[in-house]
């Protein structure tokens, strides 16, 4: 009788996880703005995944902030005046003062004072770069991916496709578990910044939520050629090889990676997985 009860409750929480997944590409419902936003995302992560196959890397992708504006979209930023419009002189004098105050708060952490300034920025000028980019930003450190999306899919269509933006695209659909889409635009922001590890270790991430492990350690493998020195390159390589059920190579991984910094976290989380984990036959 406890067999049928449980498996009775097993379903309804299936029936209510398919109907919220369905619900939430509707923008329009509560829910799934702002702090329902959060409330989501807290019972997904807490409620729904317990229930889930647990095969996800450890290694956090760090939403990107940027250099100041002429190094994002010069086009968009000099002489374009569909993309940046002539402001009066006062509209432009307003608008500076919001986008200071906006940057002052914002490296300060306080992104709900940053937030309100940059909005307020864009109430003069809708398509100025910087404070786009650091509104995506602020909606990805508050766990608002779908606004983030829409930011940075703004910037694409005014012709401001740098590496950072894409690379924040990624981490909004990353966020949103869309995988595939994530991993299009972390590729396309290492073919725009191929020197910096980061892009790799992006890719690798995001292939190891797909199950590509061998695309996975090829990217993670390429992130340690550019950066040797970073030990949570050697936990997600070790992680991936531990998804392949290689767990000797993985520990050999861990060894490398202690090396360099014995009391990271992300090796030490990895080395725990792998005690856990039973040798693949």
């Amino acid at each position: 009788m406890l067999i049928y009860i449980l498996l009775a409750i097993f379903s309804v929480l299936g029936l209510v996880l398919i109907f919220i997944r369905r619900q939430r590409l509707n923008k329009n419902l509560w829910f799934f703005t702002g702090s329902g936003q959060k409330l989501f995302a807290y019972g997904e992560k807490y409620i729904f995944s317990r229930f889930k196959k647990q095969n996800k890397s450890f290694i956090n992708i760090p939403v990107e902030t940027s250099a100041p504006d002429a190094a994002h979209c010069p086009a968009a930023v000099i002489g374009n005046e569909t993309v940046q419009p002539r402001l009066e002189t006062d509209d432009q004098k307003e608008m500076e003062k919001y986008f200071l105050a906006g940057e002052k708060a914002f490296k300060k952490d306080y992104v709900d004072e940053a937030e309100k300034a940059y909005i307020k920025a864009l109430s003069f000028n809708e398509n100025h770069v910087e404070a786009n980019l650091r509104l995506g930003v602020i909606y990805l450190k508050k766990n608002l991916p779908m606004k983030a999306e829409a930011i940075f899919k703004k910037l694409l269509g005014i012709n401001c496709g740098d590496a950072v933006v894409y690379s924040n695209l990624g981490n909004a659909f990353y966020m949103q578990q869309r995988y595939p889409e994530s991993c299009e635009a972390y590729v396309k922001s290492a073919e725009l910044d191929s020197s910096n590890p980061k892009r790799f270790l992006n890719i690798g991430r995001v292939t190891h939520e797909m199950g590509n492990y061998d695309a996975t350690i090829e990217n993670i493998n390429k992130a340690i050629s550019l950066d040797p020195n970073n030990p949570d390159s050697y936990a997600a390589l070790a992680d991936a090889y531990v998804s392949l059920g290689n767990l000797d190579r993985a520990k050999e991984v861990i060894d490398q990676g202690l090396k360099i910094d014995k009391n990271n976290l992300n090796l030490k989380a990895v080395s725990k997985k792998i005690k856990h984990k039973k040798p693949r036959k």
